[in-house]
């Protein structure tokens, strides 16, 4: 039963983090923002953190404003800890600058906490970076 419970919570994590993917891929900012909790946090390389939901939203309106995300997130662990998840993936990216139309792809690793409030898993701390060649 305690396994089947772990898996079914399991499950409603990843959906998060799945909708976050889908919502990047369709650069829909206010749906990106909306998966954070008030109070959550960006840490993205080369940028300053972001911190709490308008902070969170304008960060995702920029940078899908300048560019275009085609992610495939691969999931390598979730530990759930009471009201919290901790989540690791790797994923491989496409990048494309709108302005000047031009391609690039990555290799990521992401870590995601995420909080369950009211029932609801939300994201709560966001950090990526790239993986080394």
């Amino acid at each position: 039963m305690q396994n089947e419970q772990n898996r079914a919570e399991q499950d409603r994590i990843k959906q998060v983090i799945e909708n976050y993917i889908e919502a990047m891929g369709r650069s829909q900012p206010d749906v990106l923002a909306s998966l954070f909790t008030d109070d959550g946090i960006v840490m993205a390389p080369d940028a300053p953190t972001v911190q709490a939901a308008e902070q969170v939203n304008a960060f995702f309106v920029h940078g899908l404003g300048e560019l275009i995300i085609d992610a495939k997130i691969h999931f390598d662990e979730i530990t759930v800890s009471g009201e919290y998840a901790f989540v690791l993936t790797h994923s491989d990216v496409q990048v494309t600058v709108r302005q000047a139309n031009a391609v690039s792809n990555e290799k990521n690793r992401e870590l995601f906490v995420l909080k369950n409030g009211n029932g609801a898993w939300k994201i709560t701390r966001y950090m990526f970076n790239k993986l080394p060649a």
